[in-house]
C-alpha cells in the first residue's frame, strides 16, 4: 500500500511567500537607495553625539552649520593638499619599484618576476586615487551620479542632524503603537554601535597615520605621506593591519640603510603598542564587540561590493546585524 504525502498550503501562506519574494524583488530594484539611506543613517549615528553636545551651548542649527563647514573643509584640504602629493609618489614609488627592489638584496631574486605585476598595480591604484573625488559615488551608488548622490547624503544628513534623536524618531513614526518600545529599544542599541565604531575608528586612523607620518618624515624616509596614510589605513583591520601599514614602511627604509629600517621598525612597534595598549581601550572601548574574524570578513565583503564605500560601512552594517541576531526573540515577538 502506498503512503501518499499531501501538502495542504493555504492562500494565506502563498500570499505571505509572494508578497516575500516580491519584497526581495523591490528591495534588489531600489538597493543603491537603501545603500545611500544607510550610509546617512551611518552619519547620523556617528555625528548625532557630536552634535547633542555642541548644542548644550549654541543653538543646534549652528552647531550643525559649524560642523559642516568643518567636514567639507576636511574633505576639501584632503582632495588639494593630500590626495595629489600621495598621487604622485605612489607614481614615483611604482617608476622606481625595480631599484628599490633590487637593493633588497637576496630577496631580490624570489620577487624579480614579478616586479611588472607590482608596478602595473601601483599605476593603477595611483589613477585611482585620482579619480577618486569624482568617481567614488558613482562606482559605488549605481544610478546616482557622484554630484547628486554627495548632494543627497549632505541633505538628508542635515535634517536628520537637525531634528534630536531623529533615528529613533523616524522608526518610532513608522512602528506599529503595541511594539515602539521594543523597536526603539533595538535602534538605539544598533545606532550606538555603529556611531561608536565609526568615530572611534576614524580617530584612531587618523592618530596612528600622523603618528607614522611625523616619525617617518624625521627619519627621512621616501614615500612618507604615502606610507602614513596606509598606516592608518590599515588600522581598520584587526591584528593583521599593524602588519601591514608595518612592512612597506620597512622595507623603504631598508633601501635606504639597515639601521633605518630597525629605527622604523622599533617606532612603528611602540606606535602600535600604544595603540592597543592605551589608545584602542580609550577610544573604541567595547563599542562594536564584534569578533576580529568577523570584522575582517565584514571588510572583504564591503570591498568586495562597494569598494572603499564598502569598507567604511561593513563594519557598522555588520554591528547592525548582530544586534538584530541579538534581539531576534523580541523581534520574532513582534512579527507574529
Amino acid at each position: 500500500m502506498e503512503n501518499k504525502v499531501k501538502f495542504d498550503i493555504s492562500w494565506s501562506t502563498i500570499a505571505k511567500i509572494a508578497l516575500g519574494v516580491f519584497a526581495i524583488w523591490f528591495l534588489y530594484a531600489i538597493r543603491e537607495i537603501v545603500v545611500l539611506f544607510f550610509i546617512v543613517l551611518v552619519i547620523v549615528a556617528a555625528l548625532g553625539p557630536l552634535v547633542d553636545r555642541m548644542s548644550k551651548y549654541i543653538p543646534r542649527a549652528l552647531a550643525l552649520v559649524i560642523l559642516t563647514l568643518f567636514f567639507l573643509g576636511l574633505l576639501t584640504a584632503i582632495g588639494f593638499l593630500i590626495i595629489p602629493p600621495i598621487v604622485n609618489q605612489i607614481s614615483q614609488l611604482a617608476i622606481n619599484l625595480p631599484i628599490i627592489i633590487e637593493k633588497l638584496g637576496p630577496f631580490y631574486t624570489n620577487i624579480q618576476q614579478s616586479i611588472s605585476s607590482y608596478q602595473e598595480s601601483l599605476f593603477n591604484v595611483s589613477s585611482q586615487i585620482g579619480r577618486v573625488t569624482s568617481g567614488i559615488y558613482s562606482t559605488t551608488i549605481g544610478f546616482f551620479s557622484g554630484v547628486v548622490a554627495i548632494f543627497t547624503i549632505l541633505v538628508l544628513s542635515f535634517y536628520m542632524l537637525l531634528e534630536k534623536d531623529s533615528i529613533h524618531s523616524f522608526f518610532h513614526s513608522i512602528t506599529p503603537e503595541e511594539h515602539k518600545d521594543r523597536v526603539i529599544e533595538i535602534i538605539r542599541k544598533i545606532s550606538f554601535k555603529m556611531g561608536s565604531w565609526l568615530r572611534g575608528q576614524f580617530l584612531l586612523m587618523t592618530i596612528v597615520g600622523v603618528l607614522d607620518g611625523i616619525a617617518l618624515m624625521i627619519l627621512g624616509v621616501p614615500y612618507a605621506l604615502t606610507l602614513a596614510v596606509w598606516g592608518g589605513l590599515t588600522e581598520v583591520i584587526p591584528y593583521v593591519g599593524p602588519w601591514l601599514g608595518m612592512v612597506p614602511a620597512v622595507i623603504i627604509a631598508y633601501t635606504v640603510s639597515p639601521l633605518k629600517a630597525i629605527l622604523v621598525l622599533a617606532i612603528y612597534v611602540v606606535i602600535q603598542q600604544m595603540e592597543s595598549q592605551f589608545l584602542a581601550p580609550k577610544i573604541m572601548g567595547r563599542a562594536v564587540g564584534l569578533s576580529p574574524v568577523i570584522i575582517i570578513l565584514a571588510l572583504l565583503i564591503g570591498a568586495k561590493l562597494m569598494g572603499i564605500l564598502g569598507v567604511v560601512i561593513a563594519v557598522p552594517a555588520a554591528a547592525a546585524v548582530a544586534v538584530v541576531l541579538q534581539e531576534w526573540p523580541e523581534l520574532k515577538k513582534i512579527r507574529g
